[in-house]
């Protein structure tokens, strides 16, 4: 029986799938955009306003032009790394090596995946945002409405983007409920509240035409003191260059030399009689249209 890891890079454990009962939808917000290199320049396309057509011409003359150019801005993406340990008498307990690399090499991975839903619900729902967000707490159908009509000129599905705590308030308010009873005959609120999560959010979709949905955990997306944000986004197209072809919200610049977005490696540590796992990635988050997000807020209690 084994009780020591190999030395060096396991691409073995960066395919294992972490949070799967949970999933984490920062990746849908901010999708992936690989490069290879740490730092350097990203071009997009920005919403250009429509230029008034020309009239009275003179003979000869040129029209006058209106010019469609990128926009540019620089990215530095930043190291996020995490290292977790199995001691070798835990792995004996565990019946060989196997078992502890699927243990060490999920942990480390889940941290940097935390990391990263972590800065996309940064993102989304900053400080700035919130400060200009909507209260909608007594106009919540309408206060929607007017946040998914602006951003109508970006690219993308359009979706509701909040956490497990708004959701949760969310569909207790009785301008929802009382739509929502209309679709169940002879059925109370109560009988209705206690379906399934999946079933309010195909209703939600449905009252409030967004093609998604996204509920967040708490841990990520419930941000102190910005507990009751909620946002309406258009969700950028996962293409890999998306972003020139159409205005999108933004993605998630990571540096993937070799493709792969989490680096994982191991080794066994003689001293302390340790088998170590580290997983590392390199991100920053670009917003590159700010318009094609709307806060709302009101929907909950904000602590102070």
């Amino acid at each position: 029986m084994e009780f020591e890891t190999q030395r060096g890079r396991r691409k073995d454990l960066e395919l294992i799938p972490v949070n799967n009962p949970i999933g984490y939808i920062g990746g849908l917000v901010y999708p992936t955009l690989p490069v290879r290199e740490k730092t350097g320049t990203v071009y997009f396309k920005t919403v250009t306003a429509d230029a008034a057509a020309q009239t009275g011409r003179s003979s000869g003359t040129a029209p006058t032009k209106a010019m469609l150019t990128d926009s540019s801005t620089a990215f530095s993406t930043a190291e996020a790394i995490k290292r977790y340990a199995v001691d070798r008498n835990e792995v004996m307990q565990m019946g060989g090596i196997e078992a502890a690399d699927k243990l060490g090499g999920t942990a480390s991975k889940r941290s940097i995946q935390r990391a990263l839903e972590d800065a996309a619900a940064a993102s989304l729902i900053s400080a700035a945002a919130y400060s200009a967000a909507t209260d909608i707490s007594s106009t919540i159908f309408a206060g929607i409405d007017d946040a998914a009509d602006s951003v109508r000129r970006y690219a993308g599905k359009t979706a509701f983007v909040c956490s497990k705590n708004v959701y949760k308030w969310l569909i207790k308010q009785t301008e929802l409920t009382g739509k929502m009873s209309w679709s169940f005959t002879g059925a109370s609120i109560q009988e209705i509240l206690s379906m399934n999560v999946n079933v309010f959010k195909a209703m939600l979709q449905g009252l409030f035409a967004f093609d998604e949905v996204l509920v967040g955990d708490d841990d990520h997306w419930m941000l102190t003191g910005m507990e009751d944000a909620a946002a309406v986004v258009k969700l950028p197209p996962p293409d890999e260059f998306s972003h020139k072809m159409d205005p999108v919200l933004g993605k998630n610049v990571i540096y993937m030399p070799d493709d792969n977005q989490f680096e994982i490696n191991s080794f066994y540590d003689d001293d302390a009689r340790i088998n170590a796992y580290d997983c590392a990635s390199w991100y920053v988050i670009k917003e590159l249209n700010s318009g094609a997000k709307k806060l709302v807020k009101g929907l909950g209690t904000p602590t102070t």
